[in-house]
């Protein structure tokens, strides 16, 4: 099985202009998070997945200096751009990250690929994490079927087409570590409110001397519970956001 994570990321935010781009640590979130999921290690390729849009050759561009792939694909509809990037990729699995997550969990990543190679699954998520820790993994052959069995373009959100779908094998691994199991934690960049919450928590960890992994950040916002307030009301905002949509 040949597993690919996709990095789905574009140049192209309103609530945040620029958002992908801004420093982050000694790079920037887009370098960040394309060298965090290099650590993973199940996945046989990282891949940059972003559109054909003139606005995001700057990204292609960062990929490529920073020795990764990018593929460019459909500008709108982001299941027709992975299944388009695993066809081109010969993929059999991909664990698809939002270029939102720089936190995300490389160990809960690999966590999903495991489970894939062992026990299969159309749609693999760790469920209970906090907002923008867990990837998603999809089998290539379930994106084939999504992609050619519904009208919407825009999916901009597409998960519920696998979970509520029960043509699909849709799995939701649970996080038994109470520390780590805390869904009300935001680490996801919509606002400047949450790239505030980042920098304070890469701030805090470097006084403190220790590494941006996944377990060392809980440990930090468990014992520092003031910064998780910075961006709490955020997520509220985006809900509304996404409902003016509907």
């Amino acid at each position: 099985m040949k597993v690919g994570i996709l990095l789905s990321v574009r140049h192209k935010a309103t609530r945040f202009p620029g958002k992908v781009l801004k420093p982050f640590g000694k790079r920037n979130v887009t370098e960040h998070l394309l060298h965090r999921l290099s650590e993973s290690a199940l996945a046989n390729t990282v891949i940059m997945a972003t559109s054909t849009a003139d606005g995001d050759s700057v990204l292609a561009d960062l990929a490529l200096a920073n020795g990764f792939t990018c593929f460019r694909g459909h500008p709108d509809d982001k299941l027709i751009r992975y299944r388009d990037a695993a066809r081109a990729h010969g993929l059999d699995f991909v664990v698809i990250v939002d270029g939102d997550d720089p936190f995300i969990s490389v160990a809960h990543i690999d966590r999903i690929i495991a489970h894939s190679s062992e026990n299969g699954g159309d749609y693999i998520i760790v469920d209970g994490l906090p907002l923008g820790a867990t990837g998603f993994g999809v089998s290539a052959n379930a994106l084939e079927k999504i992609c050619a069995n519904r009208d919407e373009e825009d999916t901009e959100i597409w998960g519920h087409y696998f979970t509520q779908n029960d043509s699909y094998n849709s799995v939701l691994l649970t996080e038994p570590d109470s520390k780590l199991a805390r869904p009300d934690v935001r680490m996801t960049l919509d606002y400047p409110e949450d790239y505030e919450f980042f920098q304070a928590v890469l701030s805090g960890l470097a006084i403190e001397g220790e590494d941006a992994g996944f377990v060392e950040i809980m440990n930090y916002l468990n014992k520092h519970p003031e910064i998780i307030e910075i961006n709490r009301d955020t997520h509220e905002k985006r809900q509304q956001a996404l409902e003016s949509k509907t």
